[in-house]
């Protein structure tokens, strides 16, 4: 019984260490993400710096009276701006959800390593348990044995001791 509970902790601590890898794995596809949520927020940051310089000179242009001469160009710029600002925050909000999803898988995969964990101490404190009692069970038994050989002493000398009484 003992040599199959150790086996089951050889089993249990092979799973929790693929538990591990699991987790690692899924953690660092996940920081994975997380650094294109980083990269793309650096975009939009480096966008909205553009942005705002545009604007500067948008009014800068508008204070020197070149509303008619180079309209079309801040206005075609401007478009080019918003519509990079539209696909940068579509693909933000993808990679949010990827992130997201992500940060599930994580979760899940901390929650059966820490399943797996706890499983396996329960077996090991169960196989200690057994080994305690195994051991327990042997020391009384040596007790016992030696209790026999002092009481077979003392009944194999009384014996001996017994018949030399009579004659006397």
């Amino acid at each position: 019984m003992l040599e199959q509970h150790e086996q089951l902790v050889r089993v249990r601590d092979v799973q929790l260490q693929g538990a591990h890898a699991e987790l690692a794995r899924k953690a660092a596809l996940r920081n994975g993400i997380r650094r294109e949520v980083e990269r793309a927020e650096a975009a939009l940051r480096v966008l909205a710096a553009q942005r705002a310089s545009w604007d500067r000179q948008w009014q800068a242009w508008i204070k020197q009276g070149g509303a008619l001469q180079r309209g079309k160009a801040y206005a075609d710029q401007h478009l080019k701006i918003a519509a990079l600002e539209n696909d940068l925050e579509q693909e933000r909000a993808s990679i949010l959800e990827r992130l997201q999803e992500a940060q599930q898988e994580v979760d899940a995969a901390q929650i059966r390593t820490r399943k797996q964990q706890h499983a396996l101490s329960n077996i090991i404190d169960m196989v200690g348990q057994m080994k305690k009692m195994q051991r327990q069970e042997r020391e009384a038994r040596e007790v016992q044995r030696s209790e026999d050989a002092v009481a077979a002493s003392w009944y194999l000398a009384r014996k001996t001791l017994a018949p030399e009484a009579r004659h006397e």
